[in-house]
């Protein structure tokens, strides 16, 4: 989530009339994310999210994730639902630009990682995946390691990193020719942080936008490095966790041999993901005049330390 596009009075108001909200709503600028624009909406007792997409993506695959959040529901997966305005559409544009009106998720982010946390994740993810399995949402700007290389390869990276520039790239050597293309695959969150899941009466997953068809283990891989790694627990306590998501996930859909195979080589490719797109946002884009969060490449590195060659 950010702001690239801000929202005029006459934006607002167009948004009031199509979802009927009163004229006290107010719109408030969410600044975490990298993406889309994004605005909490205050409409009396009633929060919603209001999200402009700026990726210039096919309008046909982002109606797709409208219709699978509302899939997921149905199926008793909690996540944000989209609102039907006065036209009887999921959606409107705003400068060329689609915009979604969503319910806002109540419950806590989760702070503190522990073995039922991980229990619940892995579930989660064992029955999306299940779900997920033979639908397809294809993105035409997604998060994939060859186009963030792509982008920071048009700059000076030695100049840039310095001291981190030998790691960094290293690591990508070992990975980038590794071939993830015939293991099962669905539609994956692609996002799955600490951050884009509440815990409330149940446990809920947001921000789907960067959703798509790919393999399965690309959700595992982002656990593994951002809710467990990346706390640099000791290395029986990683360990054992990793083992509890695991097998939690495997409880409701079996990895297949070649995955588990795969999975910790999985697990560096999308630490570099998140390292060049990091670097991608803060050295090559030009975000000036945008309300966005910013993050440090840097406190990803502790996620390059391990050997891929091993197998969980």
């Amino acid at each position: 989530m950010a702001v690239y596009t801000k929202l005029t009075t006459e934006h607002k108001e167009d948004i009031r009339v199509l979802y009927n909200l009163s004229k006290d709503t107010d719109f408030i600028e969410i600044p975490e994310g990298i993406l889309n624009t994004n605005y909490l909406v205050k409409d009396k007792d009633k929060k919603y999210v209001f999200r402009l997409l700026e990726g210039r993506r096919n309008i046909d695959e982002e109606l797709k994730e409208l219709e699978f959040l509302n899939f997921l529901n149905k199926n008793d997966i909690s996540c944000p639902r989209v609102s039907i305005n006065s036209t009887g559409k999921n959606h409107m544009f705003i400068q060329e630009k689609m915009g979604c009106l969503f319910d806002f998720i109540h419950g806590d982010k989760i702070n503190d990682i522990d073995s039922d946390v991980l229990k619940k994740i892995g579930s989660t993810l064992g029955k999306l995946h299940k779900l997920s399995r033979g639908r397809s949402i294809e993105r035409t700007r997604k998060i994939d390691l060859d186009f963030f290389h792509d982008k920071i390869s048009k700059i000076d990276l030695k100049t840039i990193l310095k001291e981190d520039h030998d790691l960094i790239m290293g690591r990508y050597k070992e990975i980038k020719d590794v071939d993830f293309s015939n293991l099962p695959k669905g539609i994956v969150h692609n996002d799955i942080f600490p951050d884009n899941v509440f815990m409330g009466e149940k446990l809920s997953l947001i921000d789907f936008n960067d959703c798509m068809n790919a393999p399965f283990i690309i959700d595992l891989a982002i656990v593994i490095n951002f809710w467990i790694k990346i706390k640099n627990f000791s290395k029986d306590k990683e360990d054992k966790f990793i083992k509890i998501f695991l097998g939690s996930y495997e409880g409701e859909r079996k990895l297949i041999p070649e995955e588990k195979y795969l999975l910790k080589k999985m697990v560096l490719k999308m630490a570099l993901t998140f390292i060049f797109l990091r670097i991608n946002k803060s050295y090559v884009e030009d975000n000036r005049g945008k309300t966005m969060e910013v993050k440090t490449y840097k406190e990803l590195l502790i996620l390059l330390e391990e050997d891929a060659d091993e197998v969980y």
